[in-house]
């Protein structure tokens, strides 16, 4: 953690001498929302994304090696990827809200 007079100083340094000090958030990205903010609800899930991860890397790969396209199952799986992480990871078991 910086000290005040250095933080004053990258503040002037920027050129944004009044800029007040923010601390980091408290809020636990990993941990469980206290509750839907569409409904209300207290009932929110984790989605349990990692076994369709995995069927969906089996049935990329599987069928990339049955036609002898190695490279483009490798690529369609980083692509699939990425939207698996970037994917909700909350539901809302009343609304069904996802987040």
């Amino acid at each position: 953690m910086t000290d005040p007079d250095e933080d004053d100083f990258l503040n002037r340094l920027h050129g944004v001498e009044h800029a007040e000090f923010v601390r980091p958030s408290d809020a636990d990205p990993a941990r469980a929302p206290e509750q839907c903010a569409e409904c209300g609800s207290r009932d929110v899930r984790p989605i349990h994304k990692m076994r369709l991860y995995a069927l969906f890397l089996a049935l990329v790969f599987g069928v990339g090696l049955a036609v002898d396209q190695t490279l483009a199952a490798f690529l369609l799986a980083l692509a699939g990827s990425i939207f698996f992480v970037i994917g909700p990871r909350w539901r809302c078991a009343a609304c069904g809200r996802k987040w």
